[in-house]
């Protein structure tokens, strides 16, 4: 169920006036019961899987507060990365050893060909990258003391299936949401304030969606597929740079509806996005991009590591690291391997001048001017492999990037390119500046209907099929 569809529409309708209007007692089962309804209308199978690793984590961190033993924590670790790794990672690892042992029935197309005759094809459950790192969080912070609540059964599993987020985050910490839930009979129905500010998420996290990314994901396209003799170098960068913008409008779109209908039905759903857009170092930009992942592989890999607190060439080892993992996290594909290798290298780079004296955002226009090309010169450069899969094709185009031809190609889509730019800078605009739009505070709800009908407007006006959101496959 896609959150920019008629059908989750009239879910969340009917969920928001179900818990608001049953006995405070019931709305535990309201929403627990609409989250189930909400993942099994993608794979009922994979409800009783997602159940069953929630169980083992949260039985065996209770059994872990009577023995106090860490070889609890270790085995429920090992098993939410044996679980992840069989589901997502299982066809890389033989491919690897189908190319290391020049197995040509272990390759990926092959092995999953001859699985699939006998019906033994493995499928990757939805959101499983998202609900496993939350349940993972869960059972670390309990072992560490970080979170001290005590929950039911029940209240964890649905810390887990919480609908607004499960799919594609944010991805919520125990002491973000669990103490929401257990508050949840408290709760009292949203004042006309934040029911408006949520209805601002929602409205522009539906414009970014299906007017932009799902614009731009069509736009984009000749990149992946166009021979890539026939595009020049400025072709390449305008699209690298687009797909940028498409991810970012796609991913952010989706947290923006999860923090708006979070905000109807009573919960405080984190940030994602802070203006990435407008980051001064490739470093920056992770203090603004997908802002819970950031968070989490920094307190759960880059910290335990040993993080900065550490000798300088270790520190750069951990930045690597850190990164390789989550370039995995994100799919079971050699190009994102290489990407988080490319950002980790970076980052240490950056690292390793910044701390020999030279500023991240300098004093000096020019200097700033500069830093700001250097920089998105790395980040198109490393997003080339976020984007393309095919390894020959991304080297490439990799080389057509660096040796630029100097032939300025007109193509045809430039225009959609432009005006996704326009927007895409309003929006890190108002997330970086959110002061600015209070002199409109009285405009609002008019400025709320325009928006509105804007979007309806353009969906009859320019109607395409909805795509499913970039990182339900993550």
């Amino acid at each position: 169920m896609l959150f920019v569809t008629s059908h989750y529409l009239v879910f969340f309708i009917i969920v928001f006036l179900l818990f608001w209007n049953v006995p405070r007692k019931f709305r535990f089962s309201v929403l627990f019961l609409s989250s189930l309804y909400f993942y099994g209308t993608w794979s009922i199978p994979f409800i009783f899987h997602l159940i069953l690793v929630v169980a083992i984590n949260y039985y065996g961190m209770e059994l872990w507060k009577i023995y106090k033993k860490k070889w609890i924590l270790i085995f429920l670790l090992s098993i939410d990365i044996l679980n992840i790794a069989i589901f997502k990672y299982f066809y890389l690892f033989w491919d690897f050893l189908g190319i290391l042992f020049k197995n040509q029935n272990w390759l990926e197309s092959n092995l999953r060909e001859s699985l699939s005759i006998y019906g033994l094809e493995i499928f990757l459950p939805l959101g499983i990258s998202f609900y496993t790192f939350q349940i993972m969080s869960y059972s670390y912070d309990v072992y560490s003391g970080r979170y001290k609540g005590k929950h039911s059964f029940k209240e964890v599993l649905l810390f887990i299936l919480f609908f607004p987020q499960l799919i594609a985050g944010p991805i919520m910490r125990s002491e973000n949401l669990l103490p929401q839930i257990q508050n949840i009979e408290s709760k009292n129905i949203p004042n006309f304030k934040t029911l408006q500010e949520g209805f601002w998420y929602i409205l522009i996290g539906v414009f970014k969606k299906l007017l932009i990314a799902d614009t731009l994901s069509n736009v984009v396209s000749p990149i992946f597929y166009q021979p890539v003799e026939t595009l020049s170098s400025f072709e390449i960068w305008i699209y690298v740079f687009a797909n940028l913008m498409m991810l970012y409008c796609d991913f952010s779109a989706y947290s923006d509806i999860a923090k708006g209908c979070g905000y109807f039905l009573g919960f405080e759903i984190p940030i994602n996005f802070k203006a990435p857009f407008f980051m001064h170092s490739v470093s920056d930009f992770w203090r603004r991009w997908h802002l819970t992942f950031s968070m989490w592989i920094r307190d759960y890999i880059y910290i335990p590591l040993g993080g900065s607190k550490v000798p300088e060439l270790r520190n750069y080892f951990n930045l690597i690291i850190t990164f390789f993992l989550g370039g995995l996290w994100h799919g079971a594909s050699y190009n994102f391997i290489i990407w988080g290798v490319f950002v980790g290298v970076i980052l240490s780079f950056e690292a390793f001048i910044f701390k020999r004296g030279y500023q991240e955002w300098p004093q000096h226009i020019f200097k700033r001017i500069l830093r700001i090309i250097i920089t998105w010169y790395f980040m198109l450069i490393s997003s080339l492999f976020f984007f393309v899969r095919d390894i020959s094709r991304a080297i490439q185009l990799l080389k057509k990037m660096i040796f630029f031809d100097f032939q300025f190609t007109v193509f045809a889509n430039l225009e959609i390119i432009f005006y996704s730019f326009v927007f895409v800078m309003f929006f890190n605009f108002i997330e970086q500046y959110p002061e600015k739009l209070k002199r409109f505070k009285k405009y609002e709800f008019v400025l709320q209907m325009l928006v509105f009908f804007l979007i309806v407007f353009s969906l009859i006006e320019f109607s395409t099929e909805a795509k499913d959101f970039f990182y339900f496959q993550f």
